[in-house]
């Protein structure tokens, strides 16, 4: 759909329209509508043909939850434990936005037609978008919760006058007079267009697609990009053009995966590794843990993709580990890694297991041995649940699989881009992976990524709607509320 807004003004004093969003994600749609219900006229520029947007939302499994958390638990309660997770990064003013929009926000996304639902006790699937996806490999998303939702919006805010440029790409930002930023669009068979915006929100789903990016920014390039190929940063280089300050972090959201899925798309982004990992050890060539893998998945995925030497880890796992957790999923990695043929090692012992694996043997069985030993309260703590004690040893070879990276452009509590003094910069916005400040720190704390999308595009078009107006209500395109 390629909906032409009207000409660009060039030089002249006016915008062309009030409020431009790059991106047709959760944090992009939210924006636009909300900040349509507000009266302005919004241009959504989405790059992808796919309809009504094509990224990690639409990919994701649906669930809507506060640091694995029910959204509906205090307030006070979550900023604290987002706060233990990043280990105190977390920006204060954007905590507590999050935290204390999270309510309403589900109540708006309810009223734009989200059908919200509880799948099962676990209390991260508290609040799901229905019908629910579940966790199988490949790319299947069409009719699924968040498909279906974002496109009832993208109807919604055409239906109410909205235009939509897709397929165009946002690349380039730069100042207009009279308070203005202009916004350069690439189109299909190279054509270029310059659209003038009050105010511009970024929304288009971090940089992580991006190898240069990954290496300079997440400080390693031996992942495997578990997510949309359409994150390649173009809107953090939007915002660093304009004088935007970054959230450095290394730190990003993802899965362990089996090392094969970088060849074979049966492996991603499902099954996932980290509840073996969770009752196993993760180690590399030397045989020496790398991280405590009870803390968290991100946190042994980040572990090994910033390991010294990522190409070469390892889950551990025995037998209890194998036939208990292994079993958990859609599909299951036992046997689901079998039947593809995927590497999965056995041994009788860690010697054994690591001749077979090309680990070091003695590094493996010391750490084996000091696994089974140790106390209940041992310091650095046992891992999970079973001390590997349950003959045979697996081993199964991993890649990080990254989904979207925990840093971004720096925003205060109002979704403002803020420069490297803290100040806000007018008109620009960002919301969703191109911000940073929620997640993050030296365990990759990480409070989930669809709540922080709808929260902060939510915020941010809000916010864009209060720059100053190009028409009157009454004669503006796109200015009327949504239902």
């Amino acid at each position: 759909m390629d909906t032409h807004c009207p000409p660009p003004t060039g030089d002249g004093p006016e915008p062309s329209v009030d409020v431009l969003v790059v991106g047709a994600g959760l944090a992009g749609w939210c924006a636009a509508v909300r900040a349509q219900q507000a009266g302005a006229s919004v241009v959504v520029v989405e790059r992808s043909r796919r309809r009504p947007g094509w990224g990690n939302s639409v990919l994701s499994g649906g669930a809507l939850h506060a640091a694995l958390r029910d959204p509906e638990t205090s307030p006070d309660r979550l900023r604290a434990l987002v706060r233990e997770l990043t280990d105190g990064r977390a920006d204060e003013a954007v905590l507590r936005t999050w935290s204390e929009r999270l309510r309403p926000t589900l109540d708006w996304l309810v009223e734009h037609g989200a059908q919200l639902v509880t799948d099962g006790e676990a209390a991260h699937r508290a609040r799901v978008f229905a019908p629910v996806r579940r966790t199988e490999p490949g790319r299947r998303y069409a009719s699924f919760g968040v498909w279906a939702f974002l496109r009832g919006l993208a109807d919604e805010f055409t239906a109410a006058g909205g235009t939509l440029r897709q397929p165009a790409r946002a690349r380039r930002l730069r100042p207009a007079p009279g308070a203005a930023w202009q916004v350069g669009l690439d189109l299909p068979g190279g054509a270029t267009e310059w659209i003038t915006s009050r105010a511009v929100v970024l929304a288009d789903g971090g940089f992580q697609a991006d190898p240069g990016l990954r290496r300079d920014l997440l400080d390693t390039d031996r992942v495997l990009l578990r997510g949309a190929g359409t994150a390649t940063g173009d809107g953090l280089r939007m915002g660093r053009s304009a004088g935007a300050a970054l959230v450095p972090d290394t730190g990003f959201y993802g899965h362990l995966l089996v090392r094969e899925a970088r060849q074979d798309s049966r492996l991603w982004p499902y099954p996932i590794l980290d509840p073996l990992a969770a009752v196993g050890i993760v180690v590399g060539g030397d045989g020496r843990r790398l991280v405590d893998e009870s803390h968290h998945g991100v946190t042994t995925t980040n572990a090994v993709a910033h390991g010294p030497a990522p190409d070469g880890c390892w889950l551990i796992v025995d037998d209890d580990g194998w036939r208990t957790e292994g079993r958990i999923g859609d599909p299951a990695p036992n046997p689901y890694l079998l039947d593809c043929g995927a590497t999965v090692l056995t041994g009788t012992g860690p010697a054994d297991l690591a001749a077979r694996a090309g680990i070091d043997p003695a590094g493996l069985s010391a750490t084996v041995a000091q696994l089974r030993a140790a106390p209940e309260n041992a310091s650095p703590p046992r891992t999970g649940r079973l001390r590997l004690a349950v003959p045979p040893l697996r081993a199964v070879p991993l890649v990080a699989g990254v989904t979207f990276a925990l840093g971004g452009l720096r925003v205060d509590g109002r979704a403002r881009l803020r420069d490297a003094a803290g100040q806000p910069i007018t008109g620009l916005y960002a919301a969703g992976a191109t911000m940073g400040g929620l997640h993050g720190g030296p365990r990759a704390g990480y409070a989930g990524g669809l709540l922080e999308a709808a929260v902060f595009g939510l915020v941010a078009g809000a916010e864009a709607a209060r720059q100053p107006r190009l028409l009157p209500a009454a004669g503006r395109p796109g200015s009327r509320l949504s239902r």
